[in-house]
């Protein structure tokens, strides 16, 4: 009798651990876990086992629980048919290292934690607006790549992406979750944080940690952030920070291990002091500047011999760019009168060939001859523009056959030559076009750039003053 007790009790512990396969049929498996008791409310699980995310999965025990606990196993998808069947009444669910890639929701989940999976997919179905509960999300150590499918998540409080894969954010995806705290973004690659939103607001957000990331610019100028208490910024890239004097609730914000300008980074402890704001962090190695122990880098400012120099190499460049300007002008026009050129000789010499064909009229024999004699030695004598003039009175022409064919031939070859003239002459008349517009962009951001430095130098020149003012009250004093 005792023995058969043990052997009942150690069944009922293997049936909590070990998940017990039933096969329906070949395409329909079914695995059942059997919930170990670890309090009134808790289904605990030690190791799960669910290789196959079509496979189905089924909790005993577990209709009167709100609190599932896998410590560990294999699990390598949790799909939307698992969350509305085993998981539909759960509120917190919480699941070690089990190598899971895909994640459902549903929408009873008050407090869910899979930190140090593989998770790149959130399965996260529509429901009616304000459905999902979620107030509580750790995902860090996993492979998100996307935080696109958290916008339903409208209660969500705090939330952990640290050490995932996002290269970029839009802070749009939080736009609509008012009672947001805590953001944990650190040790991503952010480079880019932006928000499509003209004016983003998260009323309650206290922690925004960006730090360990790879961003150049951060902008706060168009974010509402009234509770915003503590800022992380530490290892970046960053060289500027716009919008800090927006967040007037912040007490404390790292900066160390970034590429800060000296003269942007001392406008901005300026306004951190003013506001009583906090460095909790420094630099190795540095003397800082305000009496901070942050990095900079001194970005040499342009004198005024600088800016003279600069102008008189651009007014060289200018006297250059006009000389070639007029080359080209004087080439492209030297090149149309040319084809022009060519072209009326091709017509001259047209008109003359035609003006070489001389008609022959035959006249009437007369008896004796003496009047054929007499027209012709009459003929002789005429200069050659009469003759010509006189033929072409004549009411017949006798010419060749062979010397028309020639002719016809002639005319064709003229013709062609003088269509592949006027469309190389259109072609070069398009160039000039072109080159002349070019010419007028080259020349407006010519004097753009010349008016700039013209800026910089008044500028310059204005800072010099007043330097030279100063020194000269330190002097007197």
């Amino acid at each position: 009798m005792l023995l058969r007790y043990h052997i009942t009790v150690a069944l009922g512990l293997l049936a909590c651990y070990a998940g017990v396969v039933f096969a329906a049929s070949q395409s329909e498996v079914e695995i059942v876990y059997k919930c170990a008791t670890a309090g009134p409310k808790t289904c605990f699980l030690n190791v799960v086992k669910l290789e196959d995310a079509n496979h189905k999965l089924k909790l005993v025990d577990i209709e009167d629980k709100t609190i599932l606990n896998i410590k560990g196993g294999s699990i390598v998808a949790l799909q939307p048919q698992h969350c509305s069947s085993v998981f539909a009444k759960l509120e917190k669910v919480s699941i070690g290292r089990v190598g899971l890639k895909e994640l459902c929701f549903a929408p009873s989940f008050v407090y869910v934690s899979a930190e140090h999976n593989r998770i790149r997919t959130l399965h996260v179905p529509e429901v009616a607006p304000g459905a999902y509960r979620v107030e509580v999300l750790r995902l860090n150590d996993n492979q998100l790549e996307s935080v696109e499918s958290m916008r339903a998540f409208v209660a969500l409080k705090e939330l952990h992406l640290e050490r995932n894969t996002l290269s970029t954010l839009d802070m749009a995806c939080f736009a609509e979750m008012p009672k947001l705290e805590k953001l944990y973004l650190a040790y991503n690659r952010l480079n880019v944080i932006a928000s499509t939103v003209s004016e983003l607001s998260l009323p309650a957000l206290s922690v925004l940690a960006l730090q360990n990331n790879t961003l150049t610019v951060f902008d706060l100028r168009t974010w509402s952030l009234p509770n915003l208490e503590l800022l992380e910024l530490s290892a970046n890239n960053l060289t500027k920070v716009s919008g800090l004097d927006n967040v007037q609730a912040l007490s404390d914000i790292s900066l160390a291990g970034n590429r800060w300008q000296c003269h942007e980074l001392d406008q901005m402890l300026e306004q951190l002091e003013k506001n009583d704001v906090t460095v909790k962090d420094g630099d190795v190695n540095c003397d800082g500047i305000r009496n901070s122990s942050i990095c900079c880098t001194h970005v040499e400012q342009p004198t005024e011999e600088t800016l003279q120099t600069n102008l008189a190499k651009f007014d060289t460049l200018r006297e250059r760019y006009g000389e070639m300007e007029a080359r080209f002008n004087e080439t492209v026009q030297k090149t149309i009168h040319g084809f022009e050129a060519k072209i009326r000789g091709l017509k001259e010499s047209y008109e003359k060939r035609n003006e070489e064909v001389v008609p022959v009229t035959p006249k009437p024999e007369t008896m004796d001859g003496e009047n054929d004699e007499e027209e012709q030695s009459t003929t002789d004598e005429m200069p050659a523009a009469e003759r010509v003039e006189k033929a072409a009175q004549c009411d017949e022409c006798v010419c060749s056959k062979e010397s028309m064919d020639k002719v016809e031939s002639k005319l064709a070859e003229l013709e062609q030559k003088l269509v592949d003239n006027n469309a190389l002459l259109k072609g070069l008349k398009d160039n000039q076009v072109q080159f002349s517009y070019m010419t007028v962009v080259a020349k407006h951001e010519f004097r753009t750039a010349v008016k700039r430095g013209e800026y910089k130098l008044k500028e310059l020149s204005s800072m010099l003053a007043m330097l030279r003012e100063h020194v000269k009250q330190k002097s007197t004093t």
